[in-house]
């Protein structure tokens, strides 16, 4: 039973902040965060998206915060976490096993920073970002949870076939392959295991029965990483612990603090929950060392009252409670100074009035500047910063503007006036390294060139692409920080596991067989591992693994069941001498037709002009972690445009699996259709996906 199950009600320290617009809520956050030093930060919203996209927004204004220029031995770092709800009336198992794993991950961390009472020297300080009923959801006690953590270090001795047993009493997974949370996989004296409390699978290479490497492994690839000292890992989700009578407090900290995002607005939340768990919020209330609100209003709330009554859902206080603080910061939402074209202008009425609209923000910016103001803006790709940067270039009052990018999202720009104890400063940059002289007109300096210090008394003004663009489009989510496996990313060698015995398959040298399975063989070499391979007239063909290659599965273009290869026999030979001649009768039809095509006169369209690349600077897709095209999809383009702005007929075709980006190449093409004069139609094979590639297109 946890110690802490019927704690006293206490009410620690309160801080009310007013005055925090929801656009400027990470910033101020970021701000408290780097101002007041603690291990563990609980940071509690309304929703889950709420939650997500807070941390991303803290995380890059704390970064800002920090600054370049301070060193990098002092420098404060942030580890921010997201405690989701437990899904379990869930329909997608995987969807509520990867929310438990996130939990695990989190309760993991905070079992680690539990004993500190001060700030971290060594580490980064966390910040979990979470929900009311993520908050108050049912934990397992934390005596139970530590006896079913398992730490394996490098140099350690863990007998190797007790150690396989303890990962299966944890409910994990022996697989062929380490790809998902929750799985292991043996080779010899390797164990690949990916924790579920983890972000990526490691790779335990022992000698005997001691641990002599651990390193990171790529899923993907499943080659070896960066080595490792040791690893930390929970058991499965599934795996029943005893529950915590106390909720989540005894894993806090005693130095945490509490952060409720518009307090106001989660009573109700915390009325209804804790009615159903009172002790849970009163024993984390008991733990925490102080109690931060932020709100755009100053709204009566349960949590901030003077009289210090109870929050929802806790007993009543034996004593009063010191009244909170206040502190009123200035915010304002950009909003309120960008004018955007009415949804009944079209075409180049639109246009014109967009371009008038920024203009006019531009020159409003260009004047806060010279009021003294600090300028930064937000975009979530180089691309788009670049044509940022063209756009400020083109302007006469924006171009020699000292502005500072930050890679991230936000969903709108806001602005800080600083006032007594709530004020905003970004740190300066260091000097950039020296670059060629950029052209005139080129606006400057770029991301990472020095600023000037900004003055504590002036205002900050952050910047997104709502303000610089005209649009609000819906953010997207961020990437997973969780390594996972995609099946078109892994090599067809690794596919034998997804193979069911009966299919065909084809062998390079024999033709096609049906699949038997991988078995083990007793050959003069000792026990191999074989893949099992039936031919004709019931013959068996065992195919050792390193030949795995010439083994691939038969793809056929009818449902007739196809003719089985006969060893020793020319059958296949034959077939595939016809199928090649027919190659090559088709190679030289198809050379034919595009010999005659090229023979016609086309229409070359013009080069891409500003409102092309302003487009294409706009995709909120997202292919890489950095926010940038592929290789391949830049090559795609190019030889696409290349394509289009030639005067002769066009004929290309862009091969990629499902979500690599193709669509992205077909959208640039339209739009460059359309500049050029010409109207579009995308052919499709159903309904439905006509459907899906107008709700794209029009996005």
């Amino acid at each position: 039973m946890d110690s802490s199950a019927s704690p006293a009600l206490r009410i620690p320290p309160r801080t009310q902040h007013t005055g925090v617009c929801p656009p400027a809520r990470g910033a101020v956050l970021a701000e408290l965060l780097c101002r007041h030093h603690a291990p563990v930060w609980l940071i509690v919203a309304d929703t889950l998206k709420a939650a997500e996209q807070l941390a991303e927004d803290t995380a890059l204004f704390h970064a800002a915060l920090q600054g370049h220029a301070t060193p990098a031995a002092t420098r404060a770092t942030l580890e921010p976490l997201v405690f989701p709800e437990s899904l379990t009336d869930a329909r997608d198992m995987a969807e509520a096993f990867a929310a438990s794993a996130d939990r695990q991950a989190v309760l993991s961390r905070l079992r680690a920073t539990r004993t500190f009472t001060g700030a971290l020297t060594t580490a980064p300080a966390l910040a979990v970002f979470t929900t009311p009923a993520a908050l108050l959801q049912r934990v397992p006690a934390l005596e139970a949870y530590a006896a079913a953590e398992l730490t394996l270090a490098k140099g350690e001795t863990h007998p190797f076939q007790a150690l396989l047993e303890k990962l299966r009493a944890l409910d994990y997974d022996s697989e062929a392959v380490c790809e998902a949370p929750g799985t292991y996989a043996v080779r010899g004296g390797i164990i690949d295991l990916y924790p579920v409390n983890a972000s990526q699978p490691y790779r335990l290479d022992f000698f005997g029965d001691e641990l002599d490497e651990i390193c990171e492994l790529d899923p993907v690839t499943q080659r070896s990483g960066a080595p490792v000292d040791k690893v930390v890992l929970s058991a499965s989700p599934r795996l029943a612990l005893a529950p915590s009578l106390a909720g989540l407090a005894p894993y806090l900290s005693p130095a945490t603090r509490l952060v409720l995002v518009e307090p106001a607005a989660l009573d109700e939340s915390f009325r209804l929950l804790g009615d159903a768990r009172p002790a849970a919020f009163a024993a984390i209330l008991a733990r925490v060392a102080a109690l931060d609100g932020l709100a755009d209003l100053d709204e009566a709330s349960t949590f901030f009252a003077p009289d210090a009554s109870a929050p929802p859902g806790t007993p009543s206080p034996s004593s009063a409670h010191p009244a909170p603080a206040e502190l009123t910061w200035d915010t304002e939402s950009l909003s309120h100074h960008r004018n955007y074209p009415s949804d009944d202008l079209i075409a180049h009425e639109r246009l014109g009035a967009e371009e008038q609209s920024r203009h006019a923000f531009l020159d409003l910016l260009a004047r806060w500047h010279r009021e003294g103001a600090q300028l930064a803006i937000v975009t979530p790709k180089e691309s788009e910063e670049k044509r940022i940067q063209e756009i400020l270039a083109a302007h006469p009052a924006a171009k020699k503007l000292p502005v500072r990018f930050l890679r991230g999202q936000l969903n709108e720009g806001f602005r800080v006036s600083p006032r007594p104890d709530a004020a905003f400063t970004l740190a300066p940059t260091t000097p950039a390294p020296k670059r060629k002289r950029p052209a005139p007109g080129n606006a400057e300096p770029q991301l990472g060139s020095a600023l000037p210090a900004p003055s504590a008394s002036a205002p900050s003004v952050i910047i997104t692409e709502t303000e610089l663009f005209g649009r609000q489009r819906a953010r997207r989510a961020a990437s997973a920080k969780r390594a996972v496996v995609h099946r078109a990313q892994v090599d067809q060698l690794l596919d034998f596991a997804d193979l069911v015995e009966g299919d065909f398959v084809v062998h390079l040298q024999h033709g096609i067989a049906l699949f038997r399975g991988i078995t083990k063989l007793d050959t003069r070499d000792g026990l191999r591992e074989v893949i099992s391979l039936e031919f004709d007239d019931h013959v068996t063909l065992h195919v050792p693994l390193p030949e795995a290659h010439l083994v691939s599965r038969y793809v056929g273009l009818s449902k007739v069941r196809p003719q089985l290869g006969k060893i020793g026999s020319d059958r296949w030979q034959k077939t595939r001498q016809q199928a090649e001649r027919a190659t090559i009768d088709l190679a030289a039809e198809l050379l034919r037709i595009q010999a005659a095509r090229d023979a016609q006169p086309g229409h070359a369209l013009p080069p891409d002009n500003d409102w092309q690349r302003e487009f294409e600077g706009s995709f909120p897709f997202a292919e890489t972690p950095d926010f940038a095209e592929t290789p391949d999809q830049l090559k795609a383009i190019a030889a696409t445009k290349a394509d289009q702005e030639r005067a002769r007929p066009m004929d290309r075709l862009i091969c990629g699996d499902v979500g690599f980006g193709k669509t992205e190449v077909a959208i640039r093409a339209a739009f460059k259709a359309v500049q050029g004069g010409k109207q579009v139609a995308i052919l499709v094979p159903t309904t439905i996906l006509a459907q899906q590639h107008a709700n794209t297109f029009r996005e």
